[in-house]
Order: C-alpha cells, then sequence, then structure tokens
C-alpha cells in the first residue's frame, strides 16, 4: 500500500518531530508558578541554601509563569522533579535541625533550673542561649560533627554543674 502525503503533511510531520510540544496552558501554568514560589517559600523557612539563588529558586510568579508558557511539558515536569530533588536533603536536615534546637533550648532551661550559670556570654558564644531559632539556623550551615560536638560540649557541662 503506498501513502501519498502532501508537502504540507510532511513537513507538519517533521516539525512535530523536531520540535517539542509548547502545550502548557494558562491553568498548568498557574498551577506551575505557584508551586514553584510555593517550594522557595519553604526553602526559604527551613534554611535551605538553595533558596533565592536562581531561576528555578526564586518567589517571582511571573518568572515562573511566564517560563512555563514558553517551555515544553517534559521541561516543566524536570524542573518540578529537580526542586522535588533539591528540597529533599534539605528537609531532612530542617528535622534534624529542630531535633538539634530543641534539645539545645532544653539543656539552656535546665541550666537555669540547676542554677549552673551558663549564659548567652558563656564562650562560646551561641552554645547557651534559649533562641530556638538561633541554634536551627546555626545547624542547617552546621558540619554534622560540629552538632555532635556542640550537643555534647552542652551536656558535659550540665553533668559537671550537676556533680558539684
Amino acid at each position: 500500500m503506498k501513502i501519498n502525503l502532501s508537502a504540507t503533511t510532511l513537513l507538519t510531520i517533521c516539525c512535530m518531530i523536531a520540535f517539542p510540544a509548547y502545550a502548557n496552558n494558562a491553568a498548568t501554568c498557574e498551577i506551575y508558578a505557584k508551586d514553584a514560589v510555593g517550594d522557595n517559600n519553604l526553602a526559604t523557612r527551613l534554611g535551605c541554601g538553595f533558596a533565592n539563588s536562581n531561576a528555578r529558586w526564586q518567589s517571582n510568579y511571573n518568572n515562573h509563569y511566564g517560563w512555563c508558557l514558553s517551555t515544553s511539558s517534559a521541561a516543566l515536569v524536570s524542573e518540578s522533579a529537580a526542586r522535588d530533588a533539591d528540597m529533599r536533603p534539605c528537609q531532612v536536615k530542617a528535622t534534624q535541625c529542630e531535633t538539634y534546637a530543641e534539645q539545645a533550648v532544653r539543656q539552656f532551661n535546665r541550666n537555669k533550673q540547676l542554677g549552673c550559670g551558663f549564659s548567652l556570654a558563656t564562650q562560646p558564644t551561641g552554645r547557651w542561649m534559649d533562641n530556638h531559632r538561633g541554634h536551627y539556623d546555626w545547624c542547617m550551615k552546621a558540619k554534622p560533627e560540629w552538632l555532635t560536638s556542640e550537643a555534647k560540649a552542652r551536656t558535659d557541662g550540665l553533668t559537671r554543674c550537676i556533680s558539684q
């Protein structure tokens, strides 16, 4: 069976194969842009180092929306997946840092309760304070071994205080 295709049909087929479909409509792009901005806002609240750092990580709704309208559906899916991949380790660290900050504040409060005398002025500065966000923000930037060292230093300080 012989198929006769006109030059226009052939050109249309070639263009469909050669160029990706830009089929993102306004409704799709509204959702995409809201999600992208929401992801960046969450990354900012969590203290993820990549928040507000590039085109992927920004809170400009119009930039995300405009990009969505001009790109392929495959690129849209890929970009969303890349943001998810960036967020996963940050969310894990944020959970760890929440626990770290809660423990640090509890240790500070125990210090006050026992009258140990540790305060914000105690060196190194920041080890003994009831500022949850301060401990959390420090943790988000700290190396894992620093977290262990600081928690141990506070525990050791409390142990010395109790044994006196």
